[in-house]
């Protein structure tokens, strides 16, 4: 099984759950007795507004194909039986800073507001 901290390789759904795409995780929560987990997208992508720079050194086991960030909007509960593969675990460092921006990000109450475009 696995462990929060943990990088897992998993189907990830769109956010209209039209399709889905593998892409990596990062897991904040054990499974429960219904095998969900709470997990944070991982990209490739860089991010600056609500993303954490994963790199190497951030791993206590395993490595990374490309420099990553941890996308601190993007949380989705996700079940057990959807894993591909584990490839690494993150650092306790990284995986309280990002609970703490997944934190602040829900207290901000999400996105800013963008203004309208209606006059």
């Amino acid at each position: 099984m696995f462990e929060r901290g943990d990088l897992l390789l998993i189907p990830f759904p769109f956010s209209d759950l039209s399709a889905t795409k593998k892409r990596p995780v990062l897991v904040l929560t054990r499974p429960d007795a219904y095998g969900d987990f709470i997990a944070l997208a991982v990209t490739s992508r860089p991010q600056t507004d609500h993303g954490i720079a994963l790199a190497a050194t951030d791993l206590v086991q395993g490595s990374l194909p490309l420099a990553s960030w941890i996308r601190t909007d993007r949380a989705v509960i996700l079940n057990a039986s959807l894993v591909v593969k584990g490839f690494g675990r993150a650092s306790e460092r990284v995986i309280a800073s990002a609970l703490a921006r997944l934190c602040a990000y829900v207290e901000q109450g999400g996105p800013e507001a963008q203004p309208s475009s209606s006059s």
